[in-house]
């Protein structure tokens, strides 16, 4: 039998089964809206299994463990309910009791042996010198995240842009820690605590006057850490005209912009700031961050059916880029695609690696 906190089940009860939390879910949609992909559904069914009134399953911990991560549930719900926050402390809780699903014990393991959950094969810094070492007091730490390091022309890319901004930029390279942001999402509470406090430990020591971070996951999660995400931080730059933007040499290039789920729009922002860019109105659920990576690694085919709905949507708006915010899921999307850089006739491209050739 499981027993949530009384506190969950009171957040619970609070769900009218109004469903507006489907209409910004991305699972529910690619699912031709498929009622049991929906956030609704999730939250029905840990409400019942806090009541007794289900059995716990493998089937049901993979159905509870497996969306895009995204929040966007919270944000239409009538009565103030944080679904992705009920979602979250519901695997903590799971976790708790030893009911874990076994692609988030494959991600906790790969933490302990890489330093990072998402899994084997990750050289973090390989953009980098051999021997590199961080500044201490830089004007800016670039703080890549985990993904970054699987796309170094995106990390390459992103260092440009920062060193405009600011003259004494340092990655923190090889030994970077893990923020612990997806191991958050996953309920593995006590080893994201710890992560975040070895980064907090990481950044004290180098004293820098900011930390830039390529995952917009960090940045948002972990308030404490006082991170800026990247995009964000370019905004900011515009703002004060410490860069400028510069203009395409085409005079119509349809962007269908894949933002993160957790920014602010900043990516979009800046688009539009670059003439000749024509940044495409996209549906409010399609989002992607390094949440994304539970699924991505757990149910590809999940995602795989995710990317072709949203690439379907942008090939029908004509788009001539597919263009992707979050580090995290361009690699992800790259892997899908086996390194093409084009697709239906767009061009795949990642939004640092764009934007670094329209920056001055």
């Amino acid at each position: 039998m499981v027993k949530f906190s009384r506190s969950l089940m009171k957040e619970l009860s609070r769900c009218i089964g109004c469903g507006a939390c489907n209409i910004s879910c991305p699972m529910f949609h690619v699912s031709d809206f498929k009622e049991t992909e929906g956030a609704r559904a999730r939250i029905k069914l840990i409400s019942m299994l806090g009541n007794n009134k289900i059995d716990l399953t493998e089937e049901f911990l993979g159905y509870i463990f497996t969306c895009i991560n995204c929040g966007l549930c919270m944000d239409l719900c009538p009565v103030g309910i944080d679904v992705f926050d009920i979602i979250v402390k519901s695997r903590s809780s799971l976790v708790d009791i030893g009911y874990v699903p076994l692609v988030t014990v494959d991600m906790r393991d790969a933490r302990r042996r890489t330093g990072s959950p998402i899994g084997e094969g990750l050289t973090k810094g390989v953009w980098l010198p051999p021997d590199f070492q961080p500044e201490k007091n830089a004007d800016i730490l670039f703080f890549a995240g985990c993904w970054v390091h699987t796309a170094p022309d995106v990390a390459i890319n992103m260092s440009k842009i920062l060193q405009k901004i600011a003259p004494n930029v340092a990655p923190a390279g090889p030994n970077e820690p893990c923020c612990g942001g997806l191991l958050y999402v996953i309920g593995e509470r006590d080893s994201a605590e710890e992560s975040k406090e070895n980064l907090l430990k990481f950044i004290k020591e180098l004293s820098p006057k900011v930390v830039v971070s390529g995952c917009s996951l960090c940045a948002s999660l972990f308030p404490d850490l006082e991170m800026k995400y990247f995009s964000s931080f370019v905004d900011e730059a515009l703002e004060s005209n410490k860069i400028k933007t510069k203009s395409m040499k085409r005079k119509k290039n349809k962007i269908f912009l894949i933002r993160s789920c957790h920014s602010n729009g900043a990516a979009r922002r800046i688009l539009e700031r670059i003439k000749n860019a024509v940044v495409i109105d996209t549906p409010n659920w399609i989002c992607c961050d390094c949440g994304a990576t539970l699924i991505y690694q757990s149910e590809p085919e999940k995602f795989d059916e995710w990317f072709k709905k949203i690439s379907e949507i942008a090939s029908d708006s004509d788009a001539d880029y597919f263009m992707i915010e979050e580090p995290a899921c361009y690699s992800m999307i790259s892997k899908v695609l086996e390194g093409k850089n084009k697709y239906k006739g767009m061009k795949i491209i990642s939004f640092p690696s764009f934007l670094v050739n329209h920056i001055s």
